[in-house]
């Protein structure tokens, strides 16, 4: 009898090996990659853009003392004349478009070299050139600190009071 209860957790020891030891690391591009979450509008110009993202390596995120962009979002608002969105631009003659920088801060544990994922939310000040604008959307990148540029998310429209 003793002998059957140690067969059994040899048994149950292997079977525990086998199928921890199957279990594959995460694997990420080197490139990040991002998707959107939400949007919480605060107020009628500030609010939270939530994202998701994944990289292979790590180096999402500046130190506190690096003040260096590395998140961009260009706004977009609907025209009511031609009912399509129209990126904003603050000049009328040959100006880019708006895009806005911000900073996303590295996590207080070192994941340097290790594949990473988890969620990240930005706070977006003045998010619309004017509160009768409706109708808003974004574009929106990042780059790590390797200055890998991530894809390029749109997000959906927000209808906003």
């Amino acid at each position: 009898m003793i002998m059957n209860f140690f067969k059994h957790i040899y048994y149950f020891t292997i079977l525990v090996f086998c199928l921890t030891s199957c279990v594959k690391k995460k694997s990420y591009s080197d490139i990040p990659i991002i998707e959107f979450k939400d949007f919480k509008p605060y107020t009628n110009q500030s609010g939270d853009l939530e994202i998701k993202f994944k990289d292979g390596d790590g180096d999402i995120g500046n130190e506190f003392s690096d003040s260096t962009l590395n998140f961009y979002a260009v706004y977009y608002y609907k025209d009511t004349i031609t009912n399509k969105y129209r990126a904003y631009t603050p000049c009328p003659n040959n100006c880019d478009t708006l895009r806005s920088g911000y900073i996303i801060r590295k996590p207080e544990n070192s994941y340097q070299g290790k594949p990473i994922s988890g969620e990240v939310s930005v706070r977006l000040q003045s998010f619309r050139h004017s509160t009768k604008i409706k109708h808003i959307k974004f574009v929106i990148y990042l780059f790590d600190n390797a200055k890998h540029k991530s894809n390029v998310v749109t997000t959906p429209e927000f209808n906003l009071e």
